[in-house]
């Protein structure tokens, strides 16, 4: 948003970022993959297996919670993009119309112009 008070979105940028994030969910899937197969039994105590058992049990959750955000907000950038583009597409159709059906004159109402047509 600039300082005049427009508002413009940047929908390539939306989308290099949903793609980013893509690749943040599966480098998380990944890691998570990687967590599941690591072992923490036989460290030498009981003590610290359970321990290692427990740490590896919180960074598997945390880790898979952190790829079900960063999907769902990427897949919220998705959505938010193609809504941009279907918008100004749907608002140059309608400025194109009106102005090859001359719409854009004024109409007098009640002997009132509208800027409206």
């Amino acid at each position: 948003m600039s300082g005049s008070g427009d508002f413009s979105v940047d929908v390539e940028e939306l989308g290099s970022l949903a793609t980013r994030l893509d690749r943040c969910t599966e480098s998380m899937k990944h890691a998570c993959g990687d967590l599941r197969s690591a072992t923490v039994s036989n460290l030498g105590n009981g003590d610290i297996d359970e321990a290692g058992a427990d740490f590896k049990s919180a960074w598997e959750f945390g880790i898979s919670q952190i790829a079900a955000i960063t999907d769902a907000i990427r897949e919220g950038l998705q959505v938010t993009a193609r809504t941009y583009n279907e918008t100004d597409s749907a608002i140059q159709q309608t400025f194109s119309k009106a102005h090859h059906s001359g719409a854009g004159a004024t109409s007098q109402v009640s002997g009132h112009s509208s800027p409206f047509g």
